[in-house]
């Protein structure tokens, strides 16, 4: 009876003991912050930050799809242990789904039309702070080949051993020109991003800020070009 009662235990935690693996695997490592040119920055990349997303198909089943980009570089500025300033590239081109078929599609004129907006860009402006290591980031994204003013919550915090940020929030894809398919498509888009976890598939590297294989930490490279428009979103809690 005691054996069969262990037994019954035993399979009730496995699920839980799954999850609790899956969580110590994706445990975020503090990003290394350095002095340049007297400046603290963190330098971001694949093997230390993810930017993913969520599209929901419309309809009374909705099929929650599971995205992100694999390749990217930004920078955080750092003083006084808060994020003061922040910048992000990415490279549409980049984007990565659970099926080919989806990342195809993502890339055609329906959606992100990689191939005549090849790159997205954030740079923050100003940036409001909380309690607790809250804060809110607002700025300019550049999506679509349109730029509009945007800001994101963001939970950060500074340690010895470096930098975490992590941050959840809803984007409006036709506010960007991203109009079709909305019919079977939400239109808005739930985006996460957590600076200290690598991007899927990119081997971590543990407080280093950048790749050995990176291009250069310079972000003044990347030109994004887009029309004006200004977009006002509430931020999410």
């Amino acid at each position: 009876m005691h054996k069969l009662f262990f037994a019954i235990t035993l399979l009730a935690l496995l699920p839980l003991s799954a999850v609790m693996a899956q969580e110590t695997k994706t445990k975020s490592t503090p990003v290394s912050v350095n002095s340049t040119n007297g400046k603290l920055i963190c330098e971001l990349a694949p093997s230390n930050t993810s930017i993913e997303f969520i599209g929901i198909h419309v309809g009374d089943k909705p099929k929650p799809r599971l995205g992100g980009f694999k390749e990217f570089k930004g920078q955080v500025e750092i003083a006084d242990g808060k994020p003061v300033a922040c910048q992000v590239n990415m490279e549409i081109t980049s984007i990565w789904t659970e099926f080919d078929k989806l990342t195809k599609h993502l890339m055609n004129a329906d959606f992100f039309e990689a191939n005549k907006f090849p790159k997205s860009k954030f740079e923050s402006t100003s940036i409001r702070f909380g309690k607790d290591g809250n804060c809110t980031i607002q700025g300019k994204l550049t999506l679509h080949g349109v730029e509009g003013d945007f800001e994101f919550p963001a939970k950060y915090q500074s340690t010895d051993q470096g930098f975490l940020l992590t941050s959840e929030f809803k984007l409006d894809r036709t506010k960007f020109g991203m109009t079709k398919m909305t019919e079977g498509v939400a239109a808005a888009v739930t985006v996460s991003m957590s600076i200290g976890k690598p991007t899927r598939g990119v081997k971590s590297k543990a407080g280093n800020g950048s790749d050995a294989s990176d291009k250069k930490s310079s972000l003044e490279d990347s030109k994004v070009e887009g029309k004006k428009v200004t977009i006002s979103l509430p931020a999410m809690t």
